[in-house]
Formats: C-alpha cells, sequence, structure tokens
C-alpha cells in the first residue's frame, strides 16, 4: 500500500459565518463544539472519532462532514452512508463515551469533520479526539491521535529533524480576508536561517514539508525552531514522518507575543510588561501592575473583536490601593505579530466608588 504524508491528505478547514472574539451562536465553541481537520477514510485508512460528554445533561448535535471548500463529503460512519455530509447525533449522555468509525470502501478519500451542538447551555461539554489508523493487508501498521484543532495567529514549532515535518495550514479567517503570513527558520543554536512570505486566500489550504517551503539552495538545519505568523487567524496541523513511515502527530497552536508598555505624554508608569496568546475564541495572557512599588503579575482575559483587542485585569487590592478593576483596549486594529500599537487603560475602585482616567501606553513587541 503506498504511504501518503498525513499533511497531503488534510483539507481545507473553514469556521463559515465565525466572528472571531465574538460570542454568538456562529461560533465554534470549546468543549460544546469540535473541529477536526484531518479525516481520511478508505484505501487502507480510517478515522475514528472518540467523544465523551462531561456534563449532567445530554448532548445533542450533528456531525458534519466536508470536503474541499467546505462541499459536503459523504463518508461512512459505523457503517451507515452519511447523507449530506451530515450524521445525526441523537445523544451523548452525561458520562457516556462513543466512537464514531469513518471508512470507505475503495481508493482513500479526505475530509475534515465538524461536532456541532444544538445549543449553548453550560450543563454539557464534550471533549475527545480522533485516532488515524494506517492498516495493510488487513493489520494496523501505523496510528496517529490527534486534538481538536483551535486557531491561532501565532505558533511556534521545535524539531528535531527537520527533513520529517509536514505542515497543513488553511486560511480559516472568519471575516474571509487574505491570509499574509510569514515562515521563520532558526538553527538549534537560535540563529535566524531563513524567512518566507506567502499568503492564503480566502479557505485556501497549503500542505507541503519544510524542506519545500526552504528557499532553494539553503542548508537546513538537523534541529531547529519554526514560527509562522500571520494577519488574521489561521489554522494548522504539524506532524513527523520518520524512517520507516512511522507518523507522529505535534502541538501547532498559539504561542506567546510579549510587549513592552511604555506611558506616552509623560504619565506615570503603572504597566510593564504585557504578553499575550489566543485560546479559541479567546485572549489570554499577563500584565505586570505596579502596585505598592513593586512590579506584580496579573492574569489578563479578553477578546479580539473587529480586529480591536480588549482584555480585563484585576487586583483584590490591600488597605491603601482597594480592589482594582482595570480595563484595557488598542486604539486600532491588532495582530498578535504587530510591531507596535497603542493600548488605552482604564481603572475603577469599586470600593472607593472611584473611576480612573483613561491613559495611553505604546506597546512595542520584544524581539
Amino acid at each position: 500500500m503506498k504511504r501518503l504524508c498525513l499533511a497531503w491528505i488534510l483539507t481545507v478547514l473553514l469556521f463559515s459565518g465565525m466572528t472571531f472574539g465574538q460570542v454568538s451562536s456562529q461560533n465554534i465553541f470549546p468543549f460544546k463544539d469540535m473541529v477536526f481537520p484531518q479525516v481520511a477514510a478508505g484505501g487502507g485508512y480510517e478515522s475514528w472519532i472518540t467523544i465523551t460528554n462531561r456534563g449532567p445533561r445530554p448532548w445533542y448535535g450533528d456531525l458534519k462532514f466536508y470536503k474541499g471548500k467546505g462541499l459536503p463529503w459523504n463518508p461512512v460512519v459505523d457503517g451507515i452512508p452519511v447523507v449530506g455530509g451530515t450524521l445525526r447525533i441523537s445523544a451523548v449522555n452525561p458520562k457516556e463515551t462513543q466512537t464514531r468509525k469513518v471508512t470507505l470502501s475503495g481508493s482513500t478519500e479526505a475530509g475534515y469533520a465538524v461536532l456541532v451542538a444544538d445549543d449553548l447551555v453550560l450543563t454539557n461539554f464534550l471533549e475527545g479526539y480522533l485516532t488515524y489508523y494506517i492498516s495493510e493487508e488487513g493489520k494496523v501498521t501505523d496510528s496517529v491521535g490527534v486534538l481538536p484543532a483551535r486557531q491561532f495567529m501565532v505558533a511556534s514549532l521545535p524539531f528535531e529533524d527537520f527533513n520529517s515535518i509536514c505542515l497543513g495550514v488553511v486560511n480559516s479567517d472568519p471575516e474571509g480576508r487574505t491570509a499574509h503570513l510569514k515562515g521563520i527558520l532558526y538553527d538549534g543554536s537560535g540563529s535566524l536561517k531563513w524567512t518566507k512570505e506567502f499568503q492564503l486566500d480566502e479557505g485556501e489550504y497549503s500542505a507541503q514539508y519544510l524542506s519545500q517551503l526552504a528557499p532553494e539552495g539553503s542548508t537546513p538545519p538537523v534541529r531547529g525552531r519554526f514560527d509562522i505568523e500571520s494577519d488574521v487567524p489561521i489554522s494548522g496541523v504539524a506532524l513527523t514522518q520518520a524512517p520507516g513511515n512511522q507518523f507522529s502527530s505535534l502541538p501547532f497552536e498559539s504561542t506567546t507575543r510579549t510587549y513592552t508598555l511604555a506611558p506616552r505624554d509623560g504619565q506615570m508608569d503603572f504597566y510593564d510588561h504585557l504578553t499575550l496568546w489566543t485560546e479559541s475564541l479567546f485572549v489570554k495572557g499577563y500584565l505586570e501592575i505596579l502596585i505598592e512599588d513593586e512590579w506584580q503579575l496579573f492574569a489578563v482575559s479578553g477578546k479580539i473583536s473587529n480586529g480591536e483587542l480588549h482584555f480585563s485585569s484585576e487586583d483584590y487590592g490591600t488597605d491603601l490601593h482597594p480592589w482594582f478593576y482595570g480595563f484595557a483596549r488598542s486604539d486600532g486594529a491588532v495582530t498578535l505579530g504587530q510591531q507596535s500599537f497603542t493600548l488605552i487603560f482604564y481603572g475603577t475602585h469599586p470600593t472607593l466608588d472611584a473611576i480612573e482616567g483613561a491613559s495611553a501606553y505604546t506597546a512595542t513587541l520584544v524581539k
């Protein structure tokens, strides 16, 4: 049986109608919905989707299959042909575990799968994974476990063998914008080897080895790190193909970006470093705040909505500085790889019925 790099059988991952950061019924919600951007069946390939419900109420929804640029795909699930690209999941009861086996007769076909909940109640939560089985002459010769996909704007992938890494990346921006991407390769000592800029149109998908991205004539490192940056949300998967055609999946999700914060217009310096990363719908991170002459670390949480960054932080305070709640927004559109932008901070002291005025800071990316 002919072996294939898994990245070559991945297909377009679309989040149709989703607005990144906006909580609405069109979003793909973590632990409510699931997206698996790599599903293959036929020609010795099977995909098993295993799910469980951790909540006290049954989970109801659909398992939808797509191929190409969002066209319905009709594989066979548990021996029953899918019709119109949708399989109804009648119920996943509390604490129950189910496995849906995706197969086909004949040659290999590939697509992606989306589990979509009927409701957004907070009493059922779905968890699970996909296992990819490869068989030859009726015997399983390899298997790969894959977690549900999440979007990112910046990702970092350390590797041990440059030639074994294959990537699948798709423009999954909910607003349908063209994605401008930059790939950056470092060797094991941290020295820059090369950068490459490319773009993906709406819904476009790219699957290739790192060696295929490398500029002609460049010398690849044995080990190193590959970073990828995008100005819009994208999704992807990374896999290794070891000698003997053994595959494994690698984490390929959002990583951090850190900014220094400098006050503008001679204002007092209350904020220092800000570290952010995306997590599905949300932006999370850490913020250094000056409290009683000491820099202290606080968690922040927010979102990117309509291109603008919004986040909040709070401090339960001391006798001199009672409970403090802070909110910040960017002055204009922001991407997490952006060199610099302006943040406007606001603060309140609920116990003192006090509101602080707005203060502007320049956020500069730490390279």
